[in-house]
């Protein structure tokens, strides 16, 4: 048996050395990424069962080496290690080292002559081909190459419905510029796919995005009752609050609202509700514990509003299920989701599918003001159906909180678009449709 160890910047030239030295019969025994590329390990006349014994052996030496050592220091326990390795043994270096023996390898030193001369089918089915090189790169190649295949049909696709139908890609233009998800663009724009004229399947797909709209009809301030913002941080749960609590008091009166916080994590956060209890005149309480939650409701049972303000957690945050089981112990209480207007739809969403663990009575949108596209947000609760109750654009107390209504909504959006009015480009419509309408016509 002929080894070669090879050295090159890739492994495409590694493989292309050994065709070339050892020739298309060669073997790999063993490959490694080094600073200047790869280092393959081949041979040429390779006999397997040979390989296998060299290495048991070695294998097999190494251990008796070993029993012997330990032996000694038995024997002589003021012996070092140095002077106990270099007594007439046979040196480990001279024993064949083609091949590394793995514990499997120094288990199978112990079996006798006949279990070693057993067929090697075990022992083939071991072998990981994933962590071949030339497969490694083949795979990453096959993917580089789907994914261009991909993003070419998707192209083909976007260019054939623009080619044949210019009206409805000027409409999914318009749909995705008003910032709603590529999947609610399509389902609109197929709703007014019979209307010729542009103008009208505009207002055609508005009309049929406010349909699926739902909003909460000023229900807090109409109804009373406990009420919790819910939401991560950041969103504006304790500015809303106060906002909701002015509002009651301007239009109920005095004395008719209480404050409570589960926020017992950030720095300053029941200093700041207590500073809107004092210009507003209403108690606040702070809890920590569902019989906590329940005592300060209780207590609290000659307001007609009871506000509850919850700590801001991420969505990913592993602390959330303490805050769901702490509002799921109290029934009486509604809950509601605050969301930021100006957040990526990706998150909107990711955030409405994890706090609607615990049942949402409608969403607040909060920092309208501050997005570029409303539609994103439309996105997000119109695929959990979850209604609008109040729309906050600013940080004034109680002015800028308003009742939602869709028409408001869908006006509001479309002025937000339209002060940028920047069309996306064709690769970005195709990257975002095409795929979506090649495989729905494949179907």
């Amino acid at each position: 048996m002929k080894i070669k160890r090879l050295c090159a910047a890739n492994i495409r030239e590694a493989m292309r050395k050994i065709r070339e030295e050892l020739g298309p019969e060669a073997v790999i025994l063993s490959n490694q990424r080094t600073a200047a590329g790869f280092e393959i390990v081949a041979a040429i006349d390779y006999d397997e069962q040979t390989l296998r014994q060299a290495t048991l052996d070695a294998a097999a030496q190494r251990r008796a080496l070993a029993r012997e050592t330990e032996a000694q220091f038995e024997e002589h326990p003021d012996l070092d290690a140095s002077s106990a390795a270099s007594t007439d043994r046979p040196a480990v270096d001279s024993i064949p080292q083609q091949v590394a023996a793995t514990p499997e390898q120094d288990r199978l030193a112990t079996y006798t002559p006949q279990e070693r001369a057993a067929p090697a089918r075990l022992d083939k089915s071991r072998v990981v081909w994933a962590q071949d090189p030339l497969l490694v790169e083949m795979r990453n190649e096959i993917k580089v190459m789907h994914n261009l295949l991909e993003r070419q049909l998707s192209g083909l696709a976007w260019g054939e419905l623009a080619r044949r139908q210019p009206h409805r890609a000027d409409l999914l233009s318009q749909l995705l510029d008003f910032g709603l998800s590529p999947n609610l663009c399509l389902r609109l724009a197929e709703a007014a796919a019979n209307e010729p004229h542009p103008e009208r399947a505009w207002r055609l797909a508005l009309e049929t995005l406010g349909r699926s709209l739902t909003v909460t009809e000023d229900d807090i301030l109409t109804q009373g009752g406990v009420v919790a913002m819910i939401g991560p941080t950041g969103v504006g749960k304790t500015t809303t609050i106060a906002k909701l609590a002015a509002r009651y008091n301007l239009r109920h009166g005095p004395h008719h609202v209480a404050l409570i916080t589960t926020d017992s994590y950030r720095i300053g956060a029941f200093e700041q509700l207590c500073t809107f209890g004092v210009i507003m005149d209403a108690p606040v309480r702070l809890v920590r514990t569902a019989q906590e939650l329940r005592d300060a409701i209780t207590g609290f049972s000659d307001k007609s509003l009871i506000l509850v303000d919850t700590a801001g957690m991420g969505q990913r945050d592993l602390r959330l299920s303490q805050q769901f089981a702490l509002l799921k112990d109290a029934p009486q209480i509604r809950n509601y989701l605050v969301l930021a207007a100006n957040a990526l739809h990706a998150v909107l969403r990711e955030t409405v599918t994890v706090f609607g663990r615990v049942p949402l009575s409608g969403a607040i949108l909060t920092k309208v003001d501050e997005t570029t596209r409303l539609g994103a947000a439309l996105s997000a609760v119109h695929e959990k159906r979850l209604p609008l109750a109040y729309i906050g654009n600013g940080q004034r107390v109680p002015e800028d909180l308003l009742v939602a209504r869709i028409d408001a909504l869908i006006r509001m959006g479309e002025e937000f678009a339209g002060l940028y009015n920047e069309p996306a480009e064709h690769d970005t419509l195709a990257l975002t449709f095409g795929k979506r309408l090649a495989a729905h016509a494949s179907c």
